[in-house]
């Protein structure tokens, strides 16, 4: 099983939770960085890591590291995480960056809305 396989199931047991990556991150002493790199399979995670993160959201630790198949939900999953990534971020944002983003956010809408004729 793969890095990315086991970063699904790490994503997937910490929303059935209900728990965001900065609880969880803080529960597990590490940053929301490094547990968004395991989510998406771009970081190496060893046993004792799965079996904290197993422990901490009360799965076995075989949930993370046998194959099953993962929820056909984990596109919107995706697409969920992309946006909480993106609303998360917005706050630290300069007022010229906020007016750039909003100029972009009018053209994708545009776009979109153009692309169909």
């Amino acid at each position: 099983m793969g890095f990315k396989e086991i970063g699904k199931k790490i994503q997937k047991a910490r929303e059935e939770k209900g728990m965001t990556q900065v609880g969880l991150s803080k529960a597990l002493g590490i940053t929301q960085a490094a547990l968004s790199n395991y989510e998406l399979g771009k970081r190496r995670l060893y046993l004792h890591q799965i079996e904290q993160i197993a422990n901490m959201l009360g799965k076995s630790l075989d949930f993370f590291i046998t194959e099953q198949q993962v929820s056909s939900s984990v596109h919107n999953d995706k697409t969920d995480y992309i946006r909480e990534t993106i609303l998360a971020r917005i706050p630290h944002l300069s007022n010229d960056d906020l007016s750039a983003l909003a100029q972009y956010l009018d053209f994708l809408e545009w776009r979109r809305d153009h692309d169909s004729e």
